[in-house]
This record gives structure tokens, sequence and C-alpha cells, in this order.
């Protein structure tokens, strides 16, 4: 039965809701570089991502004309940000805005489940939102995981509820959406199911230790249907283009065979167990190590359980527990990882502001006298804190600079000057060259797929294939590249400013070729 006696203290009044939405859209506006107020975003990952959801807008199909071995879903929604401006990053940054707003509201709902914070503590999350967004996991924005932390903070709240103001198990329209969520994603990145496997192994745990037989069929039933309700379109789109096909070879076949392993080695029992085991404890070590915002928010969030009420400590730390081990056992499967994997874990991080905002109210009791001038202390403090986050963030140093600071307009200038020019990058990502160029590929392996190279030749083959035959009117390469082409000639040498994930400044430079 429900807690009637348990008032929901995770409704959020409309000034609530105002707040940590303007937090949210000003935090994503001044950190990422899809924002109106940089120039570019000049990160390859996103580039890819925003290329060919503009060549899918254009008529291209996915996989079949333009290869990437990210999951479908990740390219619809590129593509639809591709309708609001395809030679702009204005609507990624629309939905960045969108999916941050989703993360603060959420989280600040799974604080308010178990403790009721004063009215000032609000202030609290810019600062917090700061910190999550500042962090160099997040790059210069855009990526996969950005997008998907948010919907893991939903389901997150949907299972802390059932546990704190409720039976211990979801509700059955709850138990739809997390299906949709774990079916957007499978189809966008299935590493990141992780979360959601978790948290039906725990709901399958406490039914049977319940015996509550008939609810947890109808939440599987429900959580079923959501999956299909996000399945259908992606098979209604690769049967109507025929390349059902090209979706096993380029989301299935290329991230489990050939993407960052050895395809000639089969590991053993014991190479098995340390994969399970060894290296995600080892990841999350050098994520906390190497950013240290991580290994606090982390710590804190650990910390947090000890702040939750003794009614529910115990079933709340099994269910975070749960969620997150799978969530690293399914993410870290590789003995090769990069940086931005850990970002998702910051679906839980929000768990961390619990002890402040118990803090924040107990230093309000003791302050009895001159209560109001404490409170605006206070806020202007985090207020102040928060706006030191921003100013710290590694992108600053491309906000408010013209567009032909950056080599891709360079280069689009001479590359526009040959109408409808054939491009490739070669050897390298696409870094924005087609989208500054006004261009689309016009090959399927155009940039993504470098991390695949060693073990899918078909890559490089058709590159080279392709530039031995003349095809392209243009080629941009890496500047640390030496090619031998005797079609072409190198008619402009670029290098910019560039601080990478890393927080370091790094020499960054592209070359030109044109054909002879």
């Amino acid at each position: 039965m429900q807690n009637q006696d348990l008032k929901d203290n995770s409704k959020l009044t409309r000034t609530e809701l105002a707040v940590l939405i303007t937090a949210a859209t000003v935090t994503i506006t001044f950190v990422s570089t899809c924002s109106p107020l940089y120039p570019f975003n000049p990160w390859d990952d996103t580039n890819c991502f925003f290329t060919i959801g503009r060549s899918m807008i254009h008529g291209k199909v996915l996989y079949r004309d333009v290869f990437d071995h990210k999951g479908p879903f990740l390219f619809f929604i590129y593509a639809l940000t591709a309708l609001v401006s395809d030679t702009s990053f204005t609507g990624p940054w629309i939905l960045e805005c969108i999916m941050a707003s989703i993360y603060s509201v959420f989280a600040w709902k799974i604080a308010k489940l178990f403790v009721t914070p004063s009215k000032y503590a609000i202030a609290l999350m810019p600062l917090f939102l700061g910190v999550v967004y500042t962090s160099r996991l997040f790059n210069f924005g855009g990526n996969a995981e950005e997008i998907c932390f948010p919907l893991l903070t939903v389901a997150l709240y949907f299972g802390l509820k059932a546990i704190v103001k409720g039976d211990g198990l979801p509700a059955k329209g709850e138990a739809l959406i997390c299906g949709m969520i774990a079916g957007v994603l499978f189809w966008l990145k299935f590493t990141l199911v992780g979360f959601m496997a978790g948290f039906c192994f725990y709901i399958l745990l406490y039914s049977i230790i319940r015996k509550e037989f008939v609810k947890l069929w109808s939440l599987v039933w429900r959580f079923l249907a959501g999956v299909i309700i996000v399945t259908v379109p992606v098979f209604v789109y690769f049967l109507a283009t025929r390349s059902l096909n090209y979706l096993w070879e380029s989301y299935f076949l290329a991230n489990t065979s050939f993407y960052l392993v050895n395809t000639n080695a089969k590991p053993s029992i014991s190479e098995k167990v340390i994969k399970a085991v060894i290296i995600p404890i080892f990841a999350l070590r050098n994520s906390s190590v190497d950013y240290p915002s991580f290994g606090v928010l982390l710590g804190l969030s650990a910390v947090s359980m000890f702040f939750i009420d003794k009614t529910h400590r115990l079933k709340t730390a099994l269910f975070v527990a749960l969620t997150f081990a799978f969530s690293v056992g399914f993410v870290f499967v590789r003995a090769s990882n990069i940086y931005y994997y850990s970002y998702i874990f910051y679906y839980c991080f929000c768990l961390s502001v619990i002890p402040f905002i118990k803090g924040l109210n107990y230093l309000e009791k003791l302050t009895s006298a001159n209560k109001k001038i404490i409170k605006t202390f206070i806020t202007a403090v985090l207020l102040i804190f928060y706006v030191f986050s921003i100013f710290m963030c590694k992108n600053m140093y491309l906000i408010f600079k013209p567009k032909d600071y950056l080599a891709q307009y360079r280069m689009a200038e001479t590359i526009n000057q040959t109408p409808d020019a054939k491009i490739l990058t070669y050897c390298v990502m696409d870094s924005g060259f087609y989208t500054a160029a006004g261009l689309l590929p016009q090959n399927r392996f155009f940039g993504p797929g470098m991390n695949l190279m060693n073990n899918y030749p078909a890559i490089q083959e058709e590159q080279d294939r392709l530039v031995e035959e003349g095809y392209f009117d243009y080629i941009v390469t890496s500047y640390f590249l030496e090619p031998e082409w005797d079609n072409y000639e190198l008619v402009q040498v670029e290098t910019d400013p560039f601080i990478d994930y890393t927080g370091e400044a790094i020499l960054d430079g592209h070359k030109l070729y044109k054909r002879i």
C-alpha cells in the first residue's frame, strides 16, 4: 500500500521551476560552445553527429550513405536539431538547455524527497549546475552522455520516490516512462543501459521478497511497452530505407567487434574477471584523480546516505548501489576507455546536495536573529561561487570570438571558391569543416570511425581509393600529417589555440589540399 501519511515534498512551486530552468539555461549558454555566445563548436564528436543529422534532413540514409558507430537515436535527435538551423549549433544548444533543465528539476526533486529545504537553499542549484557543466568531462558540449544522464536522473527519481513515498515499487505510468528511457538509451548508446538493468534487478528482487508478483507483471509489460514505443520508429526508418543490414553492421557489429578491441584475442577466465571487476574500479579511480570535481561529487553522493532518514536509508543505499554498480559495469567494459564515458554518472551526483541543504537548514536555526540578513548573505555567496565556476570553464577562451577566429571558417572561405565542392576529412574526424563550408559529405566514410580503423580497414581503403581517383576537390587533414599525393597540392595551413579535455592548451592545426 502507498504510504498515505507521507506528504510528497518533491513537488515544485512555480518559483522553484523558474529558478531551476533559468539556472540551467544560463549555465549552458555560458559554458557550451553550441551556444550563440560562441563562434562554433570545434569538438569533432559533436560535429560528426551534427554533420550526419544535416545529411539526414537532406535525404541521405544513416549508416548506408554516412557512417558512424553511435546509435541511430543520437542521429535522429541531431537531425531534429539541424531542422532549427543546419549552418549553426542553435538546435543543439536548445537541446542542451532542455536536457540541463530536466536534470536541474529532477535533481532538486530528488533532494526534496529526503529533506525539506528552506526557501533560500535553492541558491545551491546554480552552483551545483556550474560544477556539473564546467567539468572537463563536458568538454565543448553536445556529447551523447550529456543527453543521457538527465534521463537517468528522471528514472532515479522514480525509483527513490517509490522507496520514500510509495510502497517500494514505481507507479505503472512511471514504468512505461522508464521503458521509454531504456529504449532511448539502447538505441543511442547501448553501454548506457546499465542503470536500467540495475533498476530492473532491484525491482525483481524487491517483488520476489515482498511476493508482489501481480504488480511486478503489470510493471514488466508496461516497461516493455515503453521500450517498444521507442524501438518501432527505429525499425520503420531502416525498413523504409531498406538499410536494416547497415544498422546491424554499423551499430552492433562495429561496436562489439571492431571498436577499441583486439579482434584476435580470446580472453581467458581470469581476464574476464579483471575486465568485469578490476577495470571498472580503476576507471572510477582514474576519473576521480584526473577530474577532481568528479571525485568530490562521487564522494559526497556516497556520504549523503548518512544524511537520509534511517527509515529509508537501507533501501535507498541498496537501490543506488545496485544501479550505480550496473552502470559502471556496462560503461567500462573495455580496457581502453575514453574520458567522457564517466560523464554519465553525474545522474546520481544530485544526491551530493543533500548534506549542504541540511547544513543550511541547521545554520538557519542557529541564526534566530537577523535571519533575513543571513539568508541574503549566504545566497549572495553561493551565487558568487556560481559565477566563479562559470568563468573557470575551459571554454571561456572562445566566448564572444568572431567566426574567423577558427580554422574551420578560414578554410571554408577557400573551399567555397569552388561551387558545390566535394571535401574529405582524411585520417581526422570532422571538426566542423562540412558545416562551416555549408557542404555535405559525398562519401560514406567521411570522417567518423577513427577508433575503428585498425580493425575495420574499409574506412581507410575507401578514403585512399577516392583520393587516388581525385574524387574530392579539397582534402582536410591533420597539421601533423605529411601525405604524398601526386594529384593534390597543399594550399592552406591553419593552426588554432585549442584547450582540450585535459584543460591544457595544445597545438592544433589542419592542412587543406586542393586537387591539381
